[in-house]
């Protein structure tokens, strides 16, 4: 890579289970054009259950601000 910089972009979306298949049909493809655009690399990964001691868990982040919408 020379001098060049590394970097990763990252992303966090909630899937309904049902919808993970189409899901994936759909991240494949954007990422075979991130590799035709100079990504290096993709991956793709899936959570569930990722409840961790002492942290607030996406699912309850995301039901916390659903809650507080007008």
């Amino acid at each position: 890579m020379g001098n060049a910089e590394r970097y990763v972009d990252g992303f966090l979306i909630p899937i309904p289970k049902d919808k993970v298949s189409k899901y994936r049909e759909i991240a494949q493809k954007a990422g075979e054009i991130w590799k035709e655009l100079g990504a290096l690399e993709y991956y793709e990964c899936i959570g569930d259950e990722l409840d961790i001691e002492e942290m607030v868990s996406f699912k309850k982040k995301q039901l916390t601000l659903l809650k507080e919408k007008p």
